[in-house]
């Protein structure tokens, strides 16, 4: 979801940008707007299922620097994951332009006022955002990645399933 948001999030702004206000660009805005708040949904319940469930233990030659690492940036994505779609949020409640694909309407963020200014103010705030969601994702998957290939240290088994 976060992929299709990127490639939706960069297509539409652009096509804003280049001032081309059509059916594409307002279908590119409504997919944006509902998967958008479907990854705020899912990180909400992903988090919740977190917390309730025990992780398995890091292997004995991962440091502590390297654990405190990890939990940063796994905390860092979590807010961010959290917080990108806030600001998106806030900033279609106060434009006002809730309504997604079919039609279907995002109910208002609570607590935030209609107005044109403020909305801009949070969708420059959203884009900042989603470009730090954007370094520490690609952070985070290098790390990954390079506990797979390189290091072969059975980091990677925490997050992927294991074979029998």
């Amino acid at each position: 979801m976060i992929i299709a948001l990127l490639v939706l999030g960069f297509w539409m702004t652009d096509r804003a940008g280049a001032n081309l206000w059509d059916e594409l660009t307002n279908t590119l805005y409504s997919w944006h707007k509902l998967i958008g708040f479907l990854v705020l949904l899912v990180t909400a319940m992903r988090i919740v299922v977190k917390l309730l469930n025990k992780r398995p233990d890091y292997p004995s030659s991962i440091s502590t620097g390297q654990i405190q690492l990890a939990h940063v940036v796994q905390s860092a994505m979590y807010l961010l994951l959290v917080l990108v779609p806030l600001f998106g949020w806030a900033g279609v409640t106060a434009y006002p332009a809730l309504i997604t694909v079919g039609g279907l309407h995002l109910p208002a963020l609570p607590g935030v006022p209609k107005g044109e200014p403020l909305a801009k103010q949070l969708f420059e705030i959203h884009g900042y955002l989603v470009l730090a969601l954007i370094a520490v994702a690609i952070a985070h998957i290098g790390a990954g990645l390079n506990h797979l290939w390189i290091k072969k240290d059975q980091v990677f088994d925490r997050i992927w399933f294991k074979s029998k």
